[in-house]
């Protein structure tokens, strides 16, 4: 057994990612055995029931849940107002561009603001400050059910956004903390793809609110979900950060751990080092190109078909607000049948271990992700142009076919990179989070110029082109070179 080997931004695990399994003691071989089935595990939990990693596998789920589920939350939030532009155009005497915004704000907020929660949660634990996140989502939701202007509700979102936000990010962490090496990419796979479904669930859902209610019912609804989500974290949550060092520091009951406020891993520093720690990640060139990669897909995939379905399907079929989200069934499904990447991944990364192959073996699994998502949005692109005035189901065919792509592509993409930095997985998932989010604000910004100039055939076809270069291209590069590398 080595050292404890200590990590500034996930946890301290007993051994490293490579360590020789037999050194173990019998007793411990046995343990795990009784506990897992095996004992060749990746990390090596230890001999304590306490440890995350030996926790049951439903519970485990349940703990994923509920984290994926904030994630999911966060995302609805912000697109669950976007059947509702066009009444706030009319209550607020706005132009839809312009009420579009109470979108975009939150887009930005929820990628940068959890730099600040993750650092916090890596130190005194996730639970209690997730309840905290949620419990200012829920007040400055109920907020914007009282807002009267267009700044007043500007600013409810966008606090909504900022103590919302570390659920679209923490997931990473969790994951990390309970889960083995060969299963992190079907449970990364789950926390991105609720995270990716609460993007047009939202808009789905709401459209319904929308159509039948005033406006401020939306927020309502948003209020009641937060209120169930801080049930289940007091009553079946339980704190996944594990200090192995020093056990005093960890506290096994669950509901003795929300009274409890000193530090779990108190060598652990909150300041501005830390917080902008995920910055140096630019410098990590396997973890930018497979960030920038899904950023690029993210805003193009996600944010060009869904943040501007408003913009495109009701100004050209004059849609109202339920058959506007009737048109996110679309992504929802690509997006759960796309979830089979997850799994592929790891079945293949398993298969890959067996024959000696790098983590980058995983990478395979994102090139009919890659390929499918840029064909499903050329396509809606030339069936949006070809529908002229009539509203038809084939450019829902493109947007599914893309959506499915973009599932297929993000478990690997996310689990390699957490692979590549086992001990910065914190890091790398608020990095990733970041880059998503960014380019998902800055392209609302230029796709109406676009679409006005280009048409809507050759602007999608010039975001498949960008998915091409900016994604596609770098990461087969960075695949070949790693595997020529044994990597």
């Amino acid at each position: 057994m080595t050292d404890f080997e200590k990590s500034n931004d996930v946890k301290i695990d007993i051994i490293s990612e490579e360590e020789d399994t037999t050194t173990l003691s019998e007793a411990h071989k046995q343990y795990l055995i009784a506990k897992h089935g095996r004992y060749d595990l990746v990390p090596l939990p230890s001999m304590n029931d306490d440890d995350p990693l030996n926790w049951s596998p439903w519970f485990k789920h349940l703990q994923l849940g509920m984290v994926a589920t904030h994630g999911f939350f966060g995302t609805f939030f912000a697109s669950g107002l976007v059947p509702s532009f066009g009444k706030l155009s009319e209550e607020l005497e706005l132009p839809t561009s312009q009420i579009a915004y109470l979108t975009s704000a939150q887009i930005v907020i929820l990628g940068f603001f959890p730099l600040v929660w993750v650092p916090l949660m890596n130190k005194y634990g996730k639970r209690k400050l997730l309840i905290l996140s949620v419990v200012g989502s829920m007040c400055f939701n109920l907020g914007c059910v009282f807002s009267k202007t267009y700044g007043t509700l500007m600013a409810m979102r966008c606090l909504v956004a900022f103590f919302i936000s570390p659920g679209l990010a923490v997931g990473g962490s969790i994951v990390h903390e309970t889960t083995f090496s060969h299963q992190r990419g079907s449970r990364s796979g789950v926390w991105a793809l609720m995270v990716n479904l609460g993007t047009m669930a939202g808009a789905l859902f709401m459209g319904f609110v929308a159509q039948y209610q005033d406006v401020k019912y939306v927020f309502v609804v948003f209020t009641v979900m937060n209120f169930v989500q801080i049930f289940f974290y007091v009553f079946l949550g339980k704190e996944t950060l594990y200090n192995y060092e020093d056990l005093s520091r960890n506290e096994p009951n669950r509901f003795k751990q929300l009274t409890s406020f000193s530090a779990i891993i108190p060598e652990r520093k909150f300041n501005f080092p830390t917080v902008a720690a995920p910055f140096k990640l630019f410098g990590n060139w396997r973890v930018f190109i497979a960030a920038l990669a899904y950023g690029v897909c993210f805003m193009h995939d996600n944010i060009a078909t869904n943040v501007e379905i408003p913009q495109v399907m009701y100004i050209k079929f004059q849609l109202g607000p339920q058959a506007l989200g009737l048109q996110f069934l679309s992504f929802i499904v690509g997006s759960l049948i796309g979830e089979v990447g997850g799994w592929l991944s790891d079945k293949w990364v398993q298969w890959g271990r067996k024959n000696n192959c790098g983590n980058s073996f995983r990478i395979w699994i994102t090139y009919p992700g890659f390929i499918t998502s840029i064909i499903g949005i050329v396509e809606f692109g030339v069936q949006i142009d070809r529908a002229e005035h009539k509203w038809n189901i084939t450019p829902l065919i493109g947007l599914a076919i893309s959506a499915f792509g973009f599932q297929i592509l993000t478990s690997p993409l996310i689990a390699y990179s957490m692979d590549t930095t086992p001990t910065r997985a914190s890091e790398v998932a608020l990095f990733m989070t970041m880059m998503r989010q960014t380019l998902g604000f800055i392209g609302p910004f230029y796709y109406p110029i676009m679409f006005e100039n280009m048409g809507f055939t050759r602007a999608y076809g010039l975001m498949a082109g960008l998915m091409a270069a900016l994604a596609f291209i770098p990461v087969l590069f960075m695949h070949l070179y790693e595997a020529r590398k044994g990597r």
